[in-house]
C-alpha cells in the first residue's frame, strides 16, 4: 500500500518538473527572439534644422536633409526628439518641429546608405558616373553614412554625401540598415601643418576654394574619405569640408594598403624631396603618374633611394615603399637627354 501511494506523487512531482522547464523554456525562447526594429521616419519637405534641445535658439550644426530618416523618440512642446546618423555614422539624438515627419513605408524608396566594404583596408569609391571606370571624387570608410538620391540602377546608387553627389556600388552599402551595423573605419587624424598654425577646412577639392574655417595644430577631425591631396572632413560641430591630407597626422592615403604593413629603413642612398614648383611628392605603388598615390610627403621630407630608373626612383619613406619621380629628388634630377623612361 505505500509503494501505491508514493508512485502517484512521483508522477506529480514529475509532471510539476516538466511543466517549471517547460514555461522556462518559453520564457528563454521570447527573449531570445528578434525584437521589432523601430519604424523609420522621413522628412519628406525641405531640409530641417536640427537643435540641441526643445528650443529653437538651441542650433546644431547638422540638418535633416529632404528625403532623409530617422527615429523617433519623443516629443515635447512643439518639438519631436529624433535619433539620427550623421555623415560619420555616429547616432546623435536631436530635435526638430513637430508635424514635419512622416512614418516610411515600403513605398518609400531607400533615404540613406552606410559604407560597407567587405575589407576595410579597402575603401569604398565615389565615382563620378555609374561606372567603375569612371574617375572618383575620393574613396570613402566603412561606417560613412550617405543619403541615397536615385536607387534604380542595377549596380550603382547614386548618393550624396556633403557637398559632393556620386555613385557608389550598391554591393558595398547596407541600405535603410538599422543603426550599428556597420563598425566604422574612419581615422580621426591630429592637423599639424609644418608651415603654419593650423589648416583650413575648404568647400571644395582646391586650393583655391572657399574658406570655410581652420583647425589649429593639435586639433583633429574625423576622415570621411579622401583623395590624393585632400581629406573629406568632418569637424566636432558637424561642419564638412576638405583638408590638405599631407597635414594630417597620420596622413591617409588613397591606395589602398594595409597601415600594418611597414618595412623598415633599407640601405641605401639618403636624400630629401626638393620639388622648386610644389610642396612636395608624391609616393606611388608603381612608377607611373597614373598609379595610386601612397602619400603626398612635403619638401625637406627624408628618403631612401634603393633603387628604380632615371625617371623614377623606387624608395622607402616613413616605414612605406614606392616610387618618387626623381626631378623631385635632390640630387637624382635626371640631366637634359636622359630619356630613359616617363
Amino acid at each position: 500500500m505505500i509503494q501505491q501511494k508514493r508512485f502517484p506523487r512521483a508522477l506529480a512531482a514529475l509532471l510539476a518538473l516538466m511543466l517549471t522547464l517547460s514555461l522556462t523554456i518559453t520564457a528563454i525562447s521570447e527573449a531570445a527572439a528578434p525584437q521589432p526594429l523601430m519604424p523609420l521616419y522621413l522628412n519628406p519637405g525641405a531640409d530641417l534644422m536640427i537643435y540641441n534641445s526643445a528650443n529653437d535658439t538651441d542650433v546644431s550644426g547638422f540638418v535633416l536633409q529632404s528625403g532623409m530618416a530617422c527615429l523617433l523618440l519623443g516629443e515635447q512642446g512643439g518639438f519631436i526628439q529624433i535619433l539620427y546618423l550623421n555623415p560619420a555614422g555616429i547616432q546623435t539624438a536631436g530635435w526638430v518641429q513637430s508635424g514635419s515627419l512622416r512614418e516610411k513605408t515600403e513605398a518609400d524608396a531607400p533615404s540613406y546608405g552606410i559604407v560597407n566594404s567587405p575589407d576595410h583596408f579597402i575603401r569604398v569609391p565615389l565615382y563620378q558616373k555609374a561606372s567603375a571606370k569612371a574617375k572618383t571624387h575620393g574613396k570613402y570608410y566603412n561606417g560613412v553614412v550617405v543619403q541615397v538620391l536615385d536607387n534604380r540602377d542595377k549596380h550603382f546608387v547614386k548618393v550624396r554625401i556633403g557637398s559632393l553627389e556620386g555613385f557608389m556600388p550598391r554591393a558595398q552599402l547596407l541600405l535603410d540598415a538599422p543603426y550599428g551595423s556597420v563598425v566604422s573605419s574612419q581615422p580621426h587624424p591630429t592637423v599639424q601643418h609644418p608651415k603654419y598654425y593650423g589648416l583650413t577646412l575648404r568647400a571644395a577639392q582646391s586650393f583655391q576654394s572657399e574658406k570655410l574655417g581652420a583647425v589649429q595644430n593639435g586639433g583633429s577631425v574625423t576622415v570621411l574619405g579622401v583623395t590624393e591631396d585632400f581629406a573629406h572632413v568632418m569637424l566636432d560641430g558637424g561642419q564638412m569640408g576638405f583638408m590638405q591630407a599631407s597635414a594630417l597626422i597620420p596622413q591617409p592615403v588613397y591606395a589602398d594598403v594595409d597601415p600594418g604593413v611597414l618595412t623598415p629603413e633599407p640601405k641605401g642612398m639618403e636624400t630629401v624631396i626638393d620639388n622648386p614648383d610644389g610642396q612636395g611628392a608624391h609616393l606611388r605603388r608603381k612608377g607611373s603618374s597614373k598609379s595610386d598615390s601612397l602619400g603626398l610627403y612635403l619638401n625637406g621630407t627624408r628618403v631612401i633611394v634603393t633603387g628604380g630608373t632615371t625617371w623614377w626612383r623606387k624608395v622607402w619613406v616613413d616605414g612605406k615603399t614606392g616610387y618618387m619621380m626623381a626631378k623631385l629628388l635632390r640630387g637624382f634630377v635626371p640631366k637634359e637627354g636622359e630619356g630613359e623612361d616617363y
